[in-house]
């Protein structure tokens, strides 16, 4: 590569625009900061929008968009894979016995608590000692799923 002499400025291969010069009127006929408008016209996503503002008046225009939005979701609906009443009899019994399962497990928890802490309050050694051996018991689980994932 030669070396550039000082004072001469390197040509770029990219042919330049020219600078389009606005008139005054241009720029007072374009408001300051509006989004939308290149060259003092609007763009032509703007220029649909104001097309599709300009059509109707308002009742038309909202009902124009509310039926639009209905036949959105009809033909969103029928591209849904609807399952059949076996696989949706057979997931409701699913849910349900999970449900059942569930409420009567913590159902169970809920009782044994409210009792140990019955006990408890009449007996505190009782309560510190459950509670001691809850602790431990959680120390030891940690350390052995600490040394599962060790290895």
């Amino acid at each position: 590569m030669p070396a550039e002499k000082l004072g001469e400025e390197k040509q770029s291969r990219r042919r330049r625009l020219p600078v389009i010069q606005r008139t005054k009127v241009e720029e007072e006929a374009r408001p300051v900061g509006e989004r939308g408008v290149a060259k003092g016209r609007p763009t032509p996503s703007v220029r649909r929008r104001q097309e599709e503002e300009d059509e109707g008046n308002i009742l038309e225009r909202t009902g124009g968009g509310l039926s639009e939005y209905v036949q959105g979701v009809r033909s969103e609906l029928q591209k849904v894979a609807w399952p059949s009443r076996q696989e949706t009899q057979r997931l409701t019994i699913i849910v349900v016995a999970t449900l059942i399962a569930s409420a009567l497990i913590l159902g169970i928890i809920s009782a044994a608590f409210t009792e140990l802490f019955r006990i408890g309050l009449n007996a505190p050694i009782i309560l510190f000692a459950v509670i001691a051996v809850a602790v431990v018991a959680g120390f030891i689980v940690f350390r052995m799923n600490s040394r599962r994932a060790s290895y």
